[in-house]
């Protein structure tokens, strides 16, 4: 299940206000504000970005954009105790016992490995297939975030583009005052534009996705691990301590003392 990523959305205003405030600290807002800019900058990195990727990629960027402000619900912490419960009851009634909680489950890549299980399938033919969905799943992000990457590196240079298409507008009406004014606006805007679109919009967003894609690779192979562990019927100690052994030194002294008194392995 999905919730709210409230840090890029925290991000996004904040940044967004703290420029509003600075541009509106010498002089009127409408000084920023210049269409031909628009339509070079936006619409001019968007149209290199039609060039660079098919038409079904970039019908998806939204898509993309939006999984930033997208974030899992379930944690290591809910994986390794779903684990163990799951352990629990396949030791106590036997694999076949876990076609009702497999039916119960919300990710689908958990619900796939263990129902491969129930259906007795080889441990090395679970791992290949599991394994497969990770390292597909980490090339789907990775299009996506180098989607965005791209666009935020096209958007500064049709920002340039556009300071040179204002200055040689500037140079070749030197006579008149309106065009050197209006030149030099676009030869700056343009830029600006550029700047704030791959520094606070897009880059950041690609960063974010990057990011993701590796916390949500690393809870697949705990839960692959997790996987595997129930098939071979281990004690469910094993199994927690397997999955344990996924976080990071902070998350396993936190996880230790929230189950104090149960024997968990301490965090090194």
């Amino acid at each position: 299940m999905k919730k709210h990523d409230v840090l890029t959305s925290i991000g996004l205003v904040a940044g967004t206000l703290m420029l509003i405030w600075g541009m509106a600290m010498g002089a009127s807002l409408k000084i920023f504000w210049d269409p031909a800019s628009v339509i070079i900058t936006i619409g001019g990195s968007f149209c290199a970005l039609l060039i660079n990727y098919s038409i079904t990629e970039v019908k998806n960027i939204f898509k993309v954009m939006g999984k930033t402000f997208k974030d899992t619900e379930s944690t290591s912490f809910d994986t390794i105790s779903q684990f163990i419960n799951l352990s629990r009851k396949a030791r106590r009634e036997g694999l076949l016992s876990l076609e009702d909680d497999i039916s119960e489950l919300d990710n689908d890549y958990l619900k796939k490995g263990l129902q491969m299980v129930v259906d007795g399938i080889e441990p090395e033919t679970i791992r290949d297939i599991m394994e497969l969905e990770i390292t597909e799943m980490e090339k789907r992000h990775a299009n996506g975030s180098n989607m965005l990457k791209a666009w935020g590196g096209f958007a500064p240079a049709f920002g340039m583009i556009g300071t040179l298409i204002g200055l040689i507008q500037m140079l070749a009406n030197l006579s008149d005052p309106s065009s050197i004014a209006s030149g030099m606006a676009k030869a700056l805007i343009t830029t600006y534009y550029g700047a704030i679109m791959a520094n606070l919009i897009f880059n950041p967003m690609s960063a974010k996705l990057n990011i993701k894609s590796e916390n949500e690779a690393s809870i697949r192979e705990m839960m692959l691990e997790g996987i595997l562990a129930i098939q071979s019927g281990v004690n469910p100690r094993i199994v927690e301590d397997k999955l344990v052994s996924y976080l990071s030194p902070s998350d396993r002294k936190k996880y230790s003392e929230q189950h104090i008194g149960e024997g968990v392995v301490e965090g090194v």
